[in-house]
């Protein structure tokens, strides 16, 4: 089964964590962008290497809905 994880506001470095887990098992990653209040948790996850998409908020379920739409076109 393949997972989404969405790392927003936040701090420490338990989010960086979790993208690892997700991208080791094939998932998808995105990360809250500079408009974060409280930035240090995407940024770790984004220095971890293991975020594909840096977004801010209002624009991460357009790139969701676009998952979705190819996932269920590939039978996935």
């Amino acid at each position: 089964a393949q997972s989404i994880g969405i790392i927003l506001s936040g701090m420490d470095g338990d989010g960086a964590a979790g993208c690892k887990q997700i991208k080791a098992k094939g998932g998808t990653t995105f990360a809250q962008d500079m408009s974060a209040e409280i930035n240090s948790m995407p940024l770790s996850a984004q220095a971890s290497g293991c975020v594909d998409f840096v977004l801010p908020p209002d624009k991460i379920p357009v790139e969701l809905r676009r998952l979705v739409r190819i996932s269920k076109n590939k039978g996935v």
